[in-house]
């Protein structure tokens, strides 16, 4: 009689004697999404300067008025001065993000390179607080508060109160040069299903930021920027800062990005540090709307 051994299967094998291989991406997951840099003027006037502080000067407008003949003859013109101010672009504390590698992590897995991955991720992590703070910057200075028609959401007639309230404070939108909409995508969502004074065509794309409005790539006449890293329930309108007028806040560098590394040979590691220096302002809060409660 023949006996017939049992088949080997892969599943015998020690779980030792199986090999895995390390994929060579790796999946860091997501970040918010960075768009707040582009309300800002940025300043290098300090990199490598003596200071902390930038005096931005502030000039009020002269006006014109008229004059009878008989009374220039006995008492001549009335004379005004422009009268001036300065607000201060001060720079704050150092922001950092800071990381050890040891030589044997770097040893035992090779095939990912660990400097590279950390580093990129370093200048996310900062590039991330800095547009978060010219959000809350943004925020916190902004001249006029309007409240959304309807409470938790964000309409077209919303925005249109914004722009109109911008122009009742002089700040006209220029030809090519639109004002600012930085919203959350829950407000997004509101305005793809606003149907006030909307083309179908403009849901087509499936974006807000992409929307045929009346005109192309705009809604209620401002380029929209839509960022997870926007507070919800909030958005804002803002002039960009190349208006004519001015920019509404300066973003000065004191240090742009850095990275150093030393060494730690007692513990066989290294260190890398990034930082960088700066101060947000805004020096014009006339030129920013902010919509609440919606």
């Amino acid at each position: 009689m023949i006996v017939l051994e049992e088949t080997l299967k892969a599943s015998d094998i020690p779980a030792d004697l199986k090999p895995h291989l390390v994929w060579g991406e790796v999946l860091e997951g997501t970040r918010k999404r960075l768009v707040f840099m582009q309300a800002v003027r940025e300043d290098a006037s300090l990199v490598g300067k003596t200071g902390t502080k930038i005096s931005v000067p502030v000039a009020s407008q002269l006006t014109a008025s008229t004059i009878a003949e008989d009374t220039l003859d006995s008492s001549g013109f009335t004379f005004t001065d422009k009268t001036i101010t300065d607000v201060d672009v001060t720079i704050g504390n150092m922001v950092y993000c800071a990381v050890k590698l040891s030589d044997i992590l770097q040893e035992d897995v090779p095939d990912i390179d660990w400097v590279r991955l950390m580093l990129r991720n370093m200048g996310a992590a900062i590039a991330e607080y800095i547009d978060g703070a010219i959000r809350d910057a943004l925020i916190a200075g902004a001249g006029t508060t309007i409240t959304a028609a309807s409470a938790g959401t964000l309409a077209y007639g919303d925005i249109v109160k914004a722009v109109s309230t911008l122009k009742k404070n002089g700040w006209f939108p220029e030809e090519g040069n639109p004002p600012l909409l930085f919203i959350h995508p829950d407000q997004e969502a509101d305005l793809l299903k606003d149907t006030l004074f909307v083309e179908t065509a403009r849901y087509t794309a499936g974006s807000v930021e992409r929307l045929q409005g009346e005109v192309a790539g705009r809604y209620a006449g401002c380029r929209v920027l839509v960022t997870d890293n926007m507070t919800a329930a909030l958005a804002l309108v803002v002039m960009p800062p190349n208006h004519r007028f001015g920019p509404s806040t300066i973003f000065a560098w004191k240090r742009k990005l850095r990275v150093k590394s030393d060494r730690e040979e007692a513990y066989e590691r290294t260190i890398y540090i990034a930082t960088a220096r700066y101060g947000i302002k805004v020096v014009q809060s006339s030129a920013i709307v902010l919509i609440s409660n919606c």
